[in-house]
Parts: C-alpha cells; sequence; structure tokens
C-alpha cells in the first residue's frame, strides 16, 4: 500500500508548529492493586517451587542414605 504524497503548501501560507512535551507534567504511575495482586501470586509460587524442590530433594536425600545403610549391612554380613 502507497503512502499518500504530502500535501502542497501555497507559499503565502504561515505554518506554526507548537511542540509539547507532557513528560515532566504528568505524575509517575502509582502501583495498583492489580500490581499488587500479580506480585503476591508471582511471590507465592516462588516460595511453592523452592519448598516443593527442597523437599523433593530431601526425600531423594534420606532414600540415599537408607540404600546405603542397607547395601553397606549385606557387605558386611557377606
Amino acid at each position: 500500500m502507497a503512502k499518500k504524497p504530502p500535501p502542497k503548501l501555497k507559499k503565502d501560507e504561515n505554518i506554526h508548529i507548537e511542540v509539547e512535551s507532557w513528560q515532566w507534567e504528568t505524575s509517575s504511575p502509582r502501583i495498583t492493586w492489580k500490581n499488587w495482586l500479580a506480585l503476591v501470586i508471582l511471590l507465592a509460587v516462588a516460595i511453592l517451587l523452592a519448598f516443593g524442590f527442597l523437599i523433593i530433594a530431601g526425600v531423594i536425600f534420606l532414600a540415599a542414605i537408607i540404600i546405603n545403610i542397607v547395601v553397606f549391612l549385606f557387605k558386611k554380613l557377606t
């Protein structure tokens, strides 16, 4: 799709362009309840994942200790 050509200007036509920046006049965005809700959910998921991995690692560690004790006893008995 081709761009439209700019309109032709007459020589005697005055053009005045004024650009204003609202950057310094607007206040910074405040944290809303939606932002707090997203932060709380993200934190809860992170905590659950961290404790979930700790529980799984603890179970594997205890299983490894028990297996090592059983293997050690079998070696001593034979």
